[in-house]
């Protein structure tokens, strides 16, 4: 079995849209983008396809991916990128590039800001990373082989190759996912918990890992 790491490309738009939209829901029946598209799955990703190609570049954007290929297949993908005090504005400007596109009105605008209320209310506190790991996710048919592996030794030598010191990713508390990071060198830093969260998606709040990458 052969994995290969590569830069995302626009090429890859509908399969980053999937790994947004799967990286968002983790294990649970409903995740973020549910809440601020507000749509269907056909929707969600219509709407996510569009923003991985939207500019100006976020940490959304195909560029800030590393997909991973195996036997020549998209099997998984992670974004990393700088924690920059720019990064939310960019979004929300990609985001506003997207929801324009889609024809969204002030009423569909007021209702996503509503849905998401709980969520933007449960962020953790920033802890000095300077290093973002988010949208870390594997096909099912692709689990167990290793690809997300491959995808944290590759953002984490690329951090470290740029200067960055210290890496972090946060996911849903009770997410599989946190023995996958643990195994890869990241160390549990802290977590919030949050009732309007657990109402509003069914999990009790977020958990943060590290990983200092300096030299």
């Amino acid at each position: 079995m052969t994995i290969k790491i590569r830069r995302g490309s626009a090429d890859d738009a509908p399969f980053l849209a999937s790994i947004l939209l799967s990286s968002s829901r983790a294990h649970l029946p409903r995740g973020v983008w549910d809440l601020i598209i507000g749509k269907d799955d056909k929707g969600c990703l219509e709407y996510l396809s569009r923003l991985v190609v939207a500019e100006p570049k976020s940490l959304y954007h195909n560029e800030s991916f590393q997909v991973a290929e195996i036997e020549g297949t998209q099997a998984a993908a992670l974004g990393g990128f700088p924690l920059d005090a720019s990064r939310w504005s960019r979004v929300s400007a990609a985001l506003s590039q997207v929801q324009q596109g889609l024809g969204w009105t002030e009423a569909d605008l007021a209702a996503s800001q509503q849905r998401t209320a709980p969520v933007w209310s449960c962020f953790l506190a920033d802890a000095g990373a300077d290093w973002g790991i988010e949208n870390v996710a594997v096909l099912p048919e692709f689990r167990g082989q290793g690809a997300v592996d491959a995808l944290l030794r590759e953002t984490v030598q690329e951090a470290r190759a740029k200067g960055f010191k210290l890496a972090q990713v946060s996911t849903y508390i009770g997410n599989e996912a946190m023995a996958v990071y643990e195994r890869a060198g990241f160390h549990f830093s802290d977590e919030r918990r949050c009732e309007t969260l657990e109402a509003a998606l069914g999990t009790p709040g977020f958990v943060r890992f590290l990983l200092p990458i300096s030299l």
